[in-house]
């Protein structure tokens, strides 16, 4: 599988998302790739030093198109990099467990933060410090909810890297962060963000509704089992064998019926005869129809 050089600028980008679109399956090999380069902190809880790992692989794996990187530039301000990204995939709550439904969010924004901020070109003095400062400033609020202050630490984030910005890379994009998800929606540029806002507003974000999608096997008679792509990750950091269905949360998939799916997911088919096939899938919620998982073939 491809693997991204994990602190330099990505050259490749993948292609828009389409309707059911395949995609390679991670290895353990990968993930093990990326801890060699990633660093852990003292502070970090249990658990969150897998997610961070996960999280640079699916980073790798389903970045954001260079299109969506900048803001437009407007008659009163340049084009400029927006630290908050509203359309990030939520957290699956059937396949995460505490750790990833309390730091999965953030774990997946650092990577996401990290990843863009390179792409981008900005020099490493500029958001490396700050990111650190961001991610343990961001854990302590969530354990701790006492220690919240009313400074919104994506917002500082911004002015900080954005003061660097200034300083030694002046010729590049602005950096800014809307204060909520709330307050893009709403057109605004004030609001109260709370937790959720703090580590990306993308809890309870007003995300498209997906269209029914209908999940066929051929043959006919396979069992389906699906589950969230960044979960099979986390789930390879932690069990032996993460295609036991009985270690990770596998969910077993109803076919020829319409559902509400969207997202990246991993899949194994078992057909009656004992054949197998795995694979990934990317599904889009703007599309709708029939997804179809072959037992030969594409």
């Amino acid at each position: 599988m491809r693997r991204r050089l994990l602190f330099l600028p990505c050259a490749l980008l993948l292609a828009p998302a389409a309707l059911a679109q395949e995609a390679e399956v991670p290895t353990t090999a990968d993930l093990d790739a990326i801890a060699g380069q990633l660093p852990t902190r003292p502070w970090y809880p249990e658990g969150y030093y897998d997610l961070r790992i996960a999280a640079e692989a699916q980073i790798a794996d389903y970045p954001r198109p260079d299109s969506a990187l900048l803001q437009p530039a407007t008659a009163a301000a340049p084009a400029r990099f927006d630290l908050l990204d509203c359309n990030a995939e939520p957290i699956d709550r059937n396949n995460a467990d505490m750790a990833t439904l309390r730091f999965g969010m953030l774990a997946l924004e650092m990577a996401r933060l990290r990843s863009e901020f390179a792409r981008l070109g900005y020099p490493a003095p500029v958001y490396g410090d700050a990111l650190v400062a961001y991610e343990k400033a961001v854990i302590e609020r969530i354990i701790d909810p006492a220690t919240r202050t009313p400074e919104n630490p994506r917002m500082v984030l911004a002015a900080v890297t954005e003061t660097d910005r200034q300083r030694l890379a002046p010729t590049l994009p602005p950096i800014v962060s809307s204060p909520s998800c709330f307050a893009v929606s709403r057109g605004g540029s004030s609001g109260s963000p709370g937790i959720a806002g703090a580590i990306g507003g993308l809890i309870g974000s007003a995300l498209p509704r997906p269209k029914g999608v209908t999940l066929r096997t051929e043959p006919v008679g396979g069992e389906l089992l699906l589950i969230n792509a960044f979960a099979f990750k986390v789930c390879m950091r932690k069990q032996k064998d993460p295609w036991d269905r009985m270690a990770c949360r596998w969910n077993e998939a109803e076919t020829g019926v319409a559902n509400p799916l969207s997202g990246r997911f991993v899949y194994q088919v078992k057909w009656p005869d004992g054949a197998m096939r795995k694979g990934t899938r990317e599904i889009a919620p703007e599309q709708s129809g029939a997804v179809t998982f072959k037992k030969v073939g594409s």
